[in-house]
């Protein structure tokens, strides 16, 4: 009895900030939010406690998130956490999932610099529902710790065209532990565009690098997609060309082939039996993202961006043309240069991993 009640104490205050141990703090963005498509919704409706755009498939929020520390000693680990539920309706005694397909989601910031008027959607986070099952999606975002202080507005967005379709939640925790190596002082959108097409498969950005980082590097979303769900480029993948500088620095076709493992979140799922055994089409490889996953971002060290001015390009070869039924592939990219912080050397006053090429 007094060891389990010791036990309790020790718990609370491992959790509760401002007492020795871990401080965490949870920040919940969104509760329990009805995502949806509905065509009669005006953009800028306020609906449940937050702004609906996009006919309900958008929902936004303005929120005061924590203060950026003051030092980089405490620094803190950020994890965004969504969950979403398929809403099902009672049809003729049966309750199904209003939305039985698998749906992409995203969660982005609105980023305003000093002096513009035009704001820049920052993409956080990528996932995918299951087909008609709930999901829970975790992204580690402390690279992207200066976007995430004070006064902001998130965005969530799930790509249903059904009415009822999601109950979707959105918190941020903030914990003083598994921080680890991080000192991050540095996040720059560079990309975001959701329809990348054969006819404009290049994306270019100039950024002007400042003075004093360590460990620069891009953190890269890109998924594979077809309008019509078949062929290129949702089950093809597609070589990416990034250049910096007109210099190739890396090359790579993004693919996964877990799905196998994610029946219990695919419960409305196509499936077929071949050669004896039966599958799913949850089971199937994709190009970056599988049905009920969050998607997992490239990170790619790129000590070539020292200080200065940098032209960078992304390249996708080969996606799939529009066809005689207008359907093609097309690829969602969205990328951010993040670095960190220089690490005092004990002795050198020095950096151990410079920003060297």
């Amino acid at each position: 009895m007094r060891f389990a009640l010791l036990s309790s104490v020790l718990i609370v205050l491992l959790s509760r900030p401002g007492t020795l141990g871990a401080q965490e703090t949870v920040i919940t963005v969104f509760d329990s939010a009805r995502i949806e498509h509905d065509p009669e919704l005006t953009d800028g409706t306020q609906r449940d406690g937050y702004v609906v755009r996009n006919s309900g498939r958008t929902i936004e929020t303005a929120i005061r998130l924590p203060a950026a520390p003051q030092n980089h000693r405490d620094d803190r680990r950020i994890v965004a956490t969504v969950t979403v539920k398929p809403l099902s309706p009672e049809t003729h005694g049966r309750r199904r999932p209003g939305d039985e397909w698998t749906r992409l989601g995203s969660v982005t910031l609105l980023l305003q610099r000093p002096g513009e008027t035009r704001t820049t959607e920052v993409e956080l986070m990528r996932f995918t529902t299951g087909f008609g099952g709930p999901g829970t999606f975790h992204q580690d975002l402390t690279a992207l710790a200066p976007l995430l202080s004070g006064a902001k507005t998130l965005r969530l967005f799930i790509s249903t065209f059904q009415k009822p379709a999601w109950e979707a939640s959105l918190t941020l925790t903030y914990s003083s532990r598994g921080v680890g190596y991080r000192r991050p002082v540095y996040a720059q959108p560079l990309f975001h565009n959701p329809l990348v097409t054969a006819q404009q498969p290049r994306l270019r950005a100039s950024v002007r690098i400042p003075n004093g980082l360590a460990r620069p590097r891009l953190r890269i979303l890109t998924t594979g997609h077809a309008t019509d769900g078949i062929g290129g480029d949702e089950f093809i993948s597609r070589t990416h060309l990034l250049r910096i500088d007109g210099e190739e620095i890396a090359r790579w076709r993004p693919w996964c082939e877990s799905g196998g493992t994610l029946r219990p979140l695919n419960p409305t799922s196509g499936r077929e039996r071949i050669d004896g055994r039966e599958l799913w089409s949850s089971d199937l490889d994709r190009s970056g993202w599988h049905p009920g996953m969050v998607v997992q971002p490239l990170v790619i060290p790129v000590p070539e961006l020292t200080a200065g001015r940098h032209e960078i390009e992304l390249e996708i070869i080969k996606i799939r043309q529009k066809d005689e039924s207008n359907a093609r592939g097309y690829w969602r990219v969205s990328a951010v240069i993040v670095a960190d912080e220089p690490w005092p050397d004990a002795e050198q006053g020095g950096d151990p991993t410079p920003n060297q090429p």
